[in-house]
């Protein structure tokens, strides 16, 4: 998902749901637990690559893509985790302590987006408690918010083994108990037994079930008697098509962000011998772990993406990596497995030094070196500063030792980061020649890599969360556990664990005190230092703004802004509206994203208008006691190309103020 936001292209997220949808239903599943959409709090969450953003604006429109995607073959998605399920750490029984604001203006809102812009059929509630109540016993959240107020009218079900009242999960408005209990069942009826749950309750929750199931295409397959045709056969060419394997690799390229490129990239067309660097250079992590994990049928390596498309990887090196990756292999499948390590498998071997001769060697033979840095992250387990966040010793030795020789003799190096979560690059980033956000690529990402790195597609991808130049800097990290405690597997299942002395912080509970300030609107609030900003990303070509036209309706402002590629290579530009709000009834943050656009493939000197429709809802705060407010006054409209590139700044005096109904959306 971290990867599909950098796109900022939600057509293209929509066909990747698509594919999914399809796929899902040739393997006769009738329902994706999908989108995740949980905020990017913190950059150590583990679960981060499932989720799109630290923005719930952009977060909500990836999610509404993903979801019309998926549904339109039939199949059924479900937003997950409802809500503010932001850590990993004590996941199951951490009481997340946030002002409402903060929850309906940063934890929320992508859900209501995603509700409204695209009626999922589902939607998963979270483990966490938040103030003290578990989020599926929460019945002015599952009921009141979600049905009353944003108008949800689906199935709601709790997260594995979530929860600890079944009887105060139906009444709150969880229908459906994964995976289901024996004891949760007798607590349910030993209830409707003494009075204390309604009938009612329960047959509401059983009619949105079945409503689900009736809805099905299993179902629909059973009653029409088609089993064995129409549909049947067509699905069964979906799940081998080699359109979605075309799909794959046009995504992870899109999603790739060029953070660095001092002439090294694209390579020059007399560049054919490449030295690989790197573990994972030849064994990459496609995806995370966890219950997002998905295994493909296949994974292209960078080096063996590279010499598909006419490189010639040194073979040496790739020689001393696999022997390498051969003996961990070998030592892993000897060891007895905790229960962790079955259910999260083999993790990325740590780096290893192929030695100052090798790389001596490989620089006089190579014309380019490419030094792929990995990291295996997901479900379960938070991520750790040393050795994670901030590169190994000897991640960072390769880097340096590389760069060393290989510029020595005028080589360029370029350093690909196959990651899940952004890692610490404000100390190194100066070294190389190129750095290049992968992300976590999917099966096809070597031959992305390729694409991108070739020149044979110029990158279009933007940071959608900020790279910290100090982790210290983010208003989030006091009040985020930094001790990687995992998942307790009793408490998982139900089990009953002995209770602690004394709540932990961070671990029993977290108290949001950084408010709405997440992310860049904590660093462009407070002017901090970044290694990279929120919406950046560098590309092979160049573009002009031209002034906008800008025409304040009673109901919305609808932007229009003519694109043009001035440099020498195809592109694709995102287009960026950010609004500063005037001072009302809370603080605000310097400005916020409000909307955005991508460009078509635009040739040199080729132009586009872009047009950025902003609802005047979208201008509101929350005020407790009150609802949304859209505060009178004057605005400022920002349209650039990241949060800290503006093109074009236009004033928008005299908005007047709006009282949103508690939907918070105007009729």
């Amino acid at each position: 998902a971290a990867l599909l936001a950098s796109t900022w292209d939600t057509s293209l997220v929509r066909e990747v749901g698509k594919a999914m949808g399809a796929e899902a239903l040739a393997h006769g599943a009738d329902v994706i637990l999908g989108p995740a959409m949980n905020i990017h709090r913190h950059p150590l969450c583990g679960r981060n690559y499932e989720y799109y953003s630290e923005d719930p604006l952009l977060t909500g429109f990836m999610a509404s893509a993903m979801v019309r995607g998926i549904q339109e073959n039939g199949t059924a998605a479900c937003l997950k985790h409802f809500t503010a399920n932001n850590q990993e750490t004590n996941r199951d029984n951490n009481n997340v302590i946030a002002d409402e604001r903060t929850l309906r203006e940063i934890y929320f809102r992508g859900f209501e987006i995603a509700i409204n812009e695209s009626s999922p059929k589902t939607i998963m509630s979270s483990y966490n408690r938040i103030y003290g109540t578990y989020t599926s016993e929460d019945s002015v959240l599952l009921t009141g918010i979600l049905r009353n107020q944003w108008g949800f009218d689906g199935l709601v079900m709790s997260d594995w083994f979530g929860g600890r009242n079944a009887p105060a999960q139906i009444l709150a408005g969880n229908d459906l108990l994964e995976p289901g209990r024996g004891w949760q069942r007798r607590a349910i009826l030993k209830a409707l037994r003494k009075g204390e749950l309604p009938v009612e309750a329960v047959n509401t929750s059983a009619r949105r079930v079945l409503r689900l199931v009736l809805d099905s295409h299993a179902y629909r397959k059973q009653a029409e008697e088609s089993i064995s045709t129409g549909a049947g056969a067509q699905d069964s060419n979906v799940k081998t098509g080699a359109g979605n394997t075309t799909l794959a690799r046009k995504a992870a390229a899109e999603g790739m962000v060029l953070l660095e490129n001092r002439d090294a990239l694209p390579l020059n067309d007399s560049v054919r011998r490449i030295a690989f660097f790197g573990v994972a250079s030849y064994r990459p992590v496609a995806g995370g772990v966890g219950s997002g994990e998905v295994y493909a049928d296949h994974t292209v390596s960078p080096a063996e993406g590279l010499q598909e498309a006419g490189y010639l990887p040194d073979p040496q090196l790739r020689e001393r990596y696999q022997s390498y990756t051969d003996s961990v292999n070998r030592a892993y499948k000897r060891k007895w497995k905790t229960i962790t390590q079955r259910i999260t498998g083999q993790g990325l071997p740590t780096e290893t030094d192929p030695g100052a001769e090798a790389i001596a060697r490989s620089a006089v033979e190579n014309q380019v070196a490419i030094i792929t840095i990995g990291r295996r992250t997901g479900e379960f387990t938070d991520r750790t500063i040393e050795g994670d966040y901030l590169l190994s010793e000897e991640e960072k030795a390769l880097i340096g030792n590389v760069c060393k020789a290989f510029q020595a003799v005028g080589k360029p190096v370029v350093v690909v980061l196959n990651v899940g979560g952004i890692v610490e690059t404000a100390s190194w980033s100066g070294l190389p020649d190129a750095l290049l956000l992968a992300w976590m690529p999917g099966q096809e990402g070597g031959r992305a890599l390729a694409d991108i790195v070739s020149g044979k597609k110029t990158p279009c991808g933007r940071l959608p969360v900020t790279i910290p130049a100090y982790l210290e800097d983010l208003a989030s990290h006091k009040n985020f556990p930094l001790e990687g405690v995992p998942v307790k597997w009793l408490s998982m299942m139900g089990k009953k664990e002995k209770k602690t002395a004394a709540e932990r912080l961070n671990i029993d509970y977290t108290r949001y005190e950084e408010g709405i300030f997440v992310g860049y609107r904590d660093v462009d609030s407070h002017r901090k230092e970044v290694a990279y900003h929120f919406g950046y990303g560098l590309s092979y070509t160049s573009f002009l703004y031209a002034k906008p036209d800008v025409r304040v309706e009673p109901e919305r402002i609808v932007v229009q802004c003519v694109i043009t590629n001035t440099g020498e290579k195809n592109g694709r530009e995102v287009v960026q509206a950010y609004v500063s709000a005037p001072e009302g009834m809370g603080d605000k943050p310097y400005q916020e994203l409000k909307g955005f656009a991508k460009t078509p493939l635009l040739g040199p000197g080729e132009s586009c208008m872009a047009e950025i429709i902003i609802p005047m809802e979208r201008l509101a705060s929350y005020v407790p006691g009150t609802g949304w407010v859209v505060d009178a006054g004057d605005y400022t409209l920002r349209i650039g190309s990241s949060s800290r590139n503006m093109q074009q700044e236009i004033r928008l005096p005299g908005i007047p103020g709006l009282i949103l109904p508690p939907g918070g959306r105007l009729p």
